[in-house]
């Protein structure tokens, strides 16, 4: 056995056992005042310590930041960021022992619920830091052994356009100017009644991309359309407000040529107007997370669960035998015009088990099948490094429509990934439906610790809840400065947090009493 291996072993051991002396003599005795005048901390810490160098003992951490892997230097900045690497995993084992070991709720289920909550923190944060590898540089690396750059396969970019005469010339040039050769861009314009379809006509004049003209159908229809007239293996899609980096399908496609499991890749996006205001900067330092932790713990799976729309690129055999049932989704005895990107993700992820029901359910007899794209068992990924930027709400009055519209999708999408979605790898299985527990119940436990507890005379409550709101923040907010280290906007990652749970998560019930009502307000 080499070195390392006994060193690490040796590690697990004395930390496993520290633990359990430790927590054992502690079983009768959860007084803090006396825990903290008597050496049993020592064990705890102990224990923690070993066991923490055990786990990060496995490899060196690295971030992939532009394609580019790098790993931390010599330099005093570096040691910096190595050190904040490191607090944020330890900062949240400890919590998560502390609440494991020390905390006293009036029920059992409640106390599972605390537990559970860091538990799913630590894990995404753990899978994130430690085990996810961008698939951009993995399939890059093969590409450049392989050496077969003739292998391009045609690529459909589409996007579905309705009155964005403002925004739609960035992000027609983005895809145009995409260093990616065999593509084909096809812009569906979804009865604009402002200059946008002039806009459009003029880029196609010019043989830059083509562009189909139709009554207002909505997005779903309008892609179905341009899905249907694509010639590529692969369709890319975008926003209408959003714009892709350069290399970004120069960076997605070999991901679908050297992995032919995945069925879809989902890129990093992050906001074109974040410093437009104090809510921009805050909606932008909850997206980094939302990618560079959620989304990478879900990618090390195989398994995200919204390949979201600023860059979503899929396989096309993956999806076209589902155009139909896109394109109807019903929910509740009627259409369902929400969940675009969710929907379509969980046609990729759940086509081995709900494929031919969902075709028999939609079918449309005018539609060209296609037999050859049979039922598969897909894997959807993300890449960092693959980047697009897009346009979030400006006013308070924006994102509450918009986040009335996400939760919406995310109920329809329980409904229907949640069906298959336990077949998946069991911890992405049980982070998902934990996040399903933690959206329905979390407005409940806020009153308990906020309304209910302190009218009761428990005010301590409160002020624990609410630190806990903070800390969380302040760990995505770290874990944003390690992947942006010039920019200074993570420092509002706690205002999100507080601003979701106090505020944003109560339009769960709303949005639940109006999910009938498919508005889709512009901006």
């Amino acid at each position: 056995m080499k070195k390392k291996s006994v060193k690490k072993l040796i590690f697990i051991i004395i930390g496993l056992f520290s633990l359990l002396i430790g927590t054992s003599l502690l079983i009768d005795k959860v007084d803090l005042a006396y825990i903290i005048h008597t050496s049993k901390w020592y064990l705890i810490f102990t224990g923690l310590l070993f066991f923490l160098l055990a786990i990060t003992s496995v490899s060196s951490p690295d971030f992939t930041r532009g394609g580019v892997r790098l790993k931390f230097n010599d330099e005093k900045r570096e040691q910096w960021y190595e050190f904040l690497f490191y607090a944020i995993i330890s900062g949240i084992f400890f919590v998560l022992i502390l609440k494991l070991f020390f905390a006293s709720f009036d029920s059992a289920m409640l106390y599972i619920y605390g537990i559970l909550v860091t538990l799913v923190l630590f894990i995404n944060f753990f899978i994130a830091f430690f085990k996810y590898e961008d698939p951009a540089v993995i399939a890059s690396e093969k590409e450049k052994k392989n050496n077969n750059k003739k292998d391009q396969p045609l690529v459909s970019c589409l996007v579905a356009v309705w009155n964005e005469e403002d925004d739609i010339e960035e992000c027609i040039q983005s895809l145009v100017n995409q260093t990616y050769p065999n593509k084909e861009i096809i812009f569906i314009n979804d009865g604009s009644t402002d200059g946008t379809a002039k806009i459009l006509d003029e880029y196609a004049r010019q043989g830059l991309i083509k562009v189909i003209h139709q009554e207002n159908a909505g997005k779903k229809r309008a892609l179905g359309k341009g899905m249907r007239e694509a010639r590529g293996s692969i369709f890319a899609f975008s926003d209408s407000d959003s714009s892709w980096a350069p290399d970004a399908l120069e960076k997605i496609v070999p991901i679908f040529k050297h992995f032919p499991k995945v069925g879809a890749v989902s890129g990093h996006f992050r906001l074109k107007n974040s410093s437009e205001n104090i809510l921009t900067r805050i909606e932008d330092s909850w997206a980094e997370g939302q990618f560079a932790i959620r989304k990478a713990f879900e990618s090390y799976y195989g398994a995200v669960t919204c390949v979201s729309g600023p860059l979503a690129v899929f396989r096309k055999e993956a999806i076209y035998n589902y155009i139909p049932a896109w394109e109807q989704d019903t929910f509740l005895g009627q259409e369902f015009k929400f969940a675009t990107d969710r929907t379509l993700t969980g046609y990729v992820l759940g086509g081995k088990y709900l494929g031919k029901k969902i075709r028999e359910k939609y079918y449309d007899p005018d539609f060209d099948y296609k037999e050859k794209y049979k039922d598969t068992d897909w894997q959807i990924v993300y890449s960092k490094s693959a980047r697009a930027w897009t346009i979030l709400p400006n006013t308070w009055k924006r994102l509450f429509r918009q986040q009335v519209r996400w939760k919406k999708s995310f109920i329809r999408n329980t409904f229907f990934t949640g069906k298959f979605y336990w077949r998946k790898p069991f911890l992405t299985a049980l982070v998902y439906y934990a996040h399903i527990a933690f959206v329905i119940f979390g407005p409940i436990i806020t009153f308990r610790h906020l309304i209910y507890l302190p009218l009761r005379g428990n005010v301590m409550s409160a002020i624990l809840y609410i630190t806990g709101i903070v800390f969380v923040g302040l760990m995505f907010g770290l874990a944003y400065k390690l992947e942006n280290r010039k920019c200074h906007i993570w420092v509002y990652r706690p205002l999100m947090s507080l601003l979701s749970t106090l505020v944003l998560s109560w339009l769960i019930f709303y949005s639940t009493l109006t999910i009938k009502k498919m508005v889709w307000h512009r901006g």
